[in-house]
């Protein structure tokens, strides 16, 4: 005791920072002997473990005998022996709670308390759970949930905290010989404790924790009021509450607290986890404060992120009118907002079993979504997830079909966790598209009558003009055919599209040499268009097995485009070539190029890729979709690269299939 102090006052015990260790929010446990005797574990650790307080003065194996096997006893020993802190980042560890095992991830620090003479004689174990850490992408819609309920212990273990004054205080009285036992603990201890000593809070105890975040070295503050060590927090209300606590004797907790610290450029602004805890005398008297504090910017600042991200994703999902869902692949559990729920004519339940939502897709769709789930979730999956299907509930009994998009998210092991994805109701949609495809049809077959006898009327003047022998009214004669014949071939595309849904559009194929075909669409694109330069580069004479008409119809499509898209008089490239199995057909141009989004979708039927002004480009928007559709048909490939402001390549593959 320092001659300083009133005899009746009690100097600070072992007890008062044991209580304060065993009700901070942090993970503590102390072991001792080689068998490793659990001698304190707080509230945190008992969870952790899955246990009770009964655990406490047994052996950590016979304890928590899951721990059989894994390599934390004899981690512990080592440290004992050594006397060397052992300190691991996301390490596993198989725990049993509630009769179950369960595998959880941890930071977790092993330090040995020596004595004088360099001898073990505790290990303080402090632990924090990071599973959640690690599964955050593939638990996001649990994220609030686990919020509200880390609030919730943090508002149960600061209620504790705040119920256990009067047992403190006992403790402080009994353990008044642990004096300099407890102040090792508190040195040593990951949370930041700080003992203020009477009326004018003398600082007599700050641990480095404090410490760092004070941003203090311990000279400038032991010994020193605390209102005159940290000048910083004068226009903060830190002073007053310690007075109140003095005074009153009554506990300040507070719980996410913003405050400015001192830092090396300046002030810092920071959030805490705080508590001011009296410490009273012998005779009821108050001696003191004990303070604990836990700086968590980081974690909340991590939090609001989460936050913002959640409320835009939020946004982005109302404003495109899609449902979400959530399938939990070991539970069978099934979960969406509200919009999907409504779609499915499900209940307001936040999870139910996947069957629910299958019953309501039609029946003739059914298998084929239930088998497209399976897949997806098997090893020979990619983990994307796209299908359109119809639905009809039993409560508005309006048929919808929906375009489902999605993916699926592993553990580390590969497993599939869960299949998280988006809903489209795309019924107007198809409505739309099946109205353009009734009216192309129409209108084309339309125009077939008219055009076949303009062709006719015009051979029949090539015929009559014979005899005039004038080579530029026969040349002339000559291109109209052309023009006539590419338009019918135009018109025939436009009920091609019509056959494709019908199952109508058949192929016509012939060995032929494409080469001759290459000539062919060469000198009618040089002849009918003067506004841009061509470059036809031959490989010469391939032999493909493949519709002449078709593939000429995709050639003439595609240097149509090229057109479209590039400046007058820039050169547009046509060429291919062959290796041992198929043939390839470029068509480059120097044009604007294709956004990447635009990419994506620019096969699409009825897709037009919009101009930077916010119009579209001129066209029906089914000639790329066409092309796809017929490429695809001889089992080949057709594809876009293209640069912003550079130019694009489509390009094409056929098998020879000779």
């Amino acid at each position: 005791m320092n001659s300083q102090e009133s005899p009746n006052i009690i100097p600070f015990s072992a007890d008062l920072i044991i209580q304060a260790l065993a009700s901070s929010p942090s993970t503590t446990a102390i072991y001792s002997g080689e068998n490793m005797i659990i001698r304190f574990a707080n509230e945190g650790m008992l969870a952790v473990w899955g246990k009770d307080a009964s655990v406490i003065g047994k052996p950590l194996i016979e304890a928590i005998p899951e721990l059989e096997g894994q390599p934390f006893l004899e981690l512990l020993q080592e440290v004992w022996r050594t006397g060397i802190t052992y300190s691991v980042a996301e390490a596993p560890a198989k725990l049993i709670k509630n009769g179950k095992e369960t595998l959880d991830y941890f930071d977790y620090e092993y330090r040995a308390l020596v004595d004088e003479n360099n001898r073990t004689w505790c290990i303080l174990n402090t632990a924090l759970e990071v599973t959640s850490r690690r599964e955050f992408l593939e638990q996001i819609k649990h994220k609030e949930e686990r919020e509200q309920a880390l609030n919730e212990e943090m508002a149960a273990t600061l209620e504790e905290l705040t119920s256990t004054n009067e047992e403190l205080n006992r403790y402080i009285k009994q353990l008044a010989d642990s004096r300099e036992y407890i102040r090792t603990i508190i040195e040593q201890a990951p949370v930041g404790i700080a003992m203020l000593k009477g009326p004018e809070h003398h600082i007599e105890i700050a641990n480095p924790a404090i410490l760092k975040i004070w941003g203090r070295e311990e000279w400038e503050v032991i010994g020193y009021p605390h209102e005159s060590a940290r000048p910083e927090m004068r226009e903060q209300p830190v002073n007053n509450w310690l007075k109140h606590v003095y005074q009153s004797g009554e506990p300040k907790i507070n719980t996410e607290l913003t405050v400015k610290l001192l830092d090396k450029a300046g002030l810092r602004e920071a959030i805490v986890n705080s508590i001011y805890q009296p410490i009273f005398s012998n005779d009821g008297s108050i001696s003191g404060v004990l303070v604990i504090l836990e700086e968590i910017t980081q974690q909340i600042m991590l939090r609001k992120k989460n936050e913002n991200d959640q409320q835009m994703l939020n946004l982005a999902v109302d404003a495109g009118e899609l449902a979400t869902f959530y399938y939990q692949t070991e539970t069978n559990l099934f979960s969406g907002n509200t919009l999907l729920k409504r779609w499915f004519g499900l209940s307001s339940d936040e999870h139910m079993d996947l069957s629910l939502a299958i019953a309501v897709i039609l029946p003739e769709d059914r298998d084929r979504v239930s088998l497209a789930i399976e897949h997806v979730l098997s090893k020979d999956s990619d983990g994307h997830y796209f299908i359109e299907y119809r639905i009809q509930n039993n409560i508005d009994k309006k048929i919808r079909l929906l375009q489902a998009n999605g993916r699926v998210f592993y553990d580390r092991k590969g497993n599939p966790l869960s299949l998280n994805g988006t809903l489209r109701d795309i019924t107007e949609q198809k409505k739309e598209e099946q109205r353009k495809d009734d009216f192309i049809g129409m209108v084309s077959h339309e125009l077939k009558t008219p055009l076949t006898s303009l062709k006719a009327y015009l051979q029949i003047l090539q015929r009559m003009d014979l005899l005039t022998k004038d080579p530029m009214s026969q040349n002339m004669l000559g291109k109209s055919v052309k023009q006539v014949q590419y338009m019918n071939t135009m018109i025939n595309g436009f009920l091609n599209v019509s056959r494709l849904d019908s199952g109508q559009l058949h192929l016509v194929k012939t060995v032929f040499d494409f080469q001759s075909l290459f000539a062919e669409i060469e000198d009618e694109v040089l002849s009918t268009i003067k506004t841009h330069h061509f470059l036809f580069k031959a490989s010469g004479k391939i032999m493909i097995h493949a519709d002449r008409e078709k593939i000429a119809q995709v050639l003439h499509n595609l240097v149509g485009n090229a057109v479209k898209y590039s400046p007058l008089r820039s050169t547009i490239r046509v060429d291919y070539s062959a290796n041992d199995n198929s043939l390839k057909v470029n068509v480059q141009d120097l044009g604007k190029g294709i956004d990447e989004v635009d990419q994506q979708r620019i096969f699409e039927r009825y897709y037009r890729v919009k101009e930077n002004t916010g119009g579209l480009i001129s066209g029906f928007g089914i000639g790329l979709y066409l092309c796809r559709e017929i490429i695809e048909l001889h089992d080949g490939t057709i594809q876009v690269q293209s640069v912003k402001d550079e130019g694009s390549i489509f390009s094409f593959t056929l098998p020879f299939n000779l």
